[in-house]
């Protein structure tokens, strides 16, 4: 008996059941390419799936004009991916599905998240989260106890690794945030100076530039450009001392990583900080006070003259202790990601990249908090 799927041409895929009394043959036809089986894909789809046992059958794809891999892909996955046991083809055909057989398996499609699966990962999220805070505070308490041993043993202050470090996180970040401050002083400037123009009040801008640099901008510009310059830093360079083993050697020479590592960055970002704050702050000014004089009128000389009258002092001073604070923040995250990688090349990177994404989200959100907490204490 013999069967069809469908009567077709010479270039056109086709599927012929055979019936004999002692076997059951499927010999194909046609060209089982992409271009030519394409047209055809729904109904061979169809055909193959609706053979009983197809392993058993013996197939004969010795009068097949062409097959490329679009083609031998849909017999392969009839097969259920491997070779019927009688199979009967040309030399190159049989490569195209012994090169089938050798490719390693996909890894089923991931389903879709259920409130179940969500509310798993959320959990799992919260719990990581409070490891790192518990973490953090941790490594907090262990620098202040540090702190306390040194400011009583002198001897004991790192103040290489503290030089150092003021050099690397401070001298070396002065031109980047120099320019930076300046830019921002301009541009503030500018759209501030669009609004007081319009009702003749272009004197104003010298109070308005003032409080929003010495609060705010020069603090918060510092911080999150040192969070990405000088927190990863420090999270790399602490966390490759794991593939050097470097740490490793400071415990067996007795020496204590936390001291030399951890505080000896807190010390120093707590004291670059402030003064990065004053010069981010100058340079803003600055280009508020160039800006002005160009666009709006204001002689430069007025501007600084009138600064100290238009701006309380204390805005000053709140704005150095939040670069203190902000130092303590980077040197402190940047540190706890760089002790907790592990040593290869992917934690690294992956810490690192933590580092500085957690150290700008604690930035703002403290700043946020501050600002929030004088406001209702009637301090600003």
């Amino acid at each position: 008996m013999s069967g069809s799927a469908r009567p077709n041409g010479q270039s056109t895929p086709d599927l012929h059941i055979e019936d004999d009394e002692d076997r059951r043959c499927a010999r194909l036809t046609g060209s089982w390419r992409l271009f030519t089986a394409s047209d055809h894909r729904q109904r061979l789809v169809e055909t193959l799936n609706a053979l009983d046992s197809p392993q058993d059958m013996a197939w004969d794809l010795s009068e097949i004009s062409a097959l490329d891999s679009a083609g031998a892909w849909l017999l392969w996955q009839a097969w259920g991916k491997r070779e019927p046991a009688e199979l009967t083809c040309r030399e190159p055909h049989r490569q195209r599905f012994e090169r089938l057989a050798d490719e390693p398996e996909m890894p089923p499609r991931e389903s879709r998240l259920s409130l179940l699966d969500l509310l798993d990962r959320l959990g799992g999220d919260l719990i990581a989260i409070g490891r790192h805070v518990g973490g953090m505070i941790a490594l907090l308490f262990g620098v202040m106890a540090d702190i306390a041993t040194i400011s009583v043993r002198w001897r004991l202050i790192p103040a290489r690794e503290i030089s150092a470090a003021i050099y690397r996180s401070g001298v070396s970040s002065v031109v980047l945030l120099g320019v930076t401050g300046y830019v921002i002083g301009v541009v503030m400037s500018l759209q501030i100076g669009v609004t007081l123009s319009s009702f003749g009040a272009n004197e104003r801008i010298i109070g308005l530039m003032g409080l929003a640099v010495l609060r705010e901008l020069g603090p918060v510009i510092a911080a999150i450009i040192q969070a990405g310059r000088a927190g990863s830093s420090i999270t790399a360079g602490i966390a490759g001392m794991h593939l050097t083993e470097e740490l490793d050697a400071l415990k067996t020479f007795g020496s204590s990583p936390r001291l030399r590592l951890v505080t000896s960055r807190v010390i120093a970002m707590m004291i670059t900080m402030p003064l990065l704050v004053v010069w981010t702050d100058g340079a803003e000014i600055m280009g508020g006070a160039t800006t002005a004089q160009f666009d709006l009128g204001v002689p430069f000389a007025l501007f600084i003259a009138r600064l100290p009258e238009s701006v309380q002092m204390y805005n000053f001073w709140l704005g150095l202790g939040k670069g203190a604070l902000f130092g303590l923040i980077i040197a402190l995250v940047g540190s706890y990601f760089g002790l907790t990688a592990s040593a290869n090349t992917d934690s690294l990177s992956s810490q690192t990249t933590r580092s500085v994404v957690v150290g700008l989200a604690l930035i703002l959100i403290i700043d946020a908090l501050s600002g929030a907490i004088l406001a209702k204490l009637g301090l600003i």
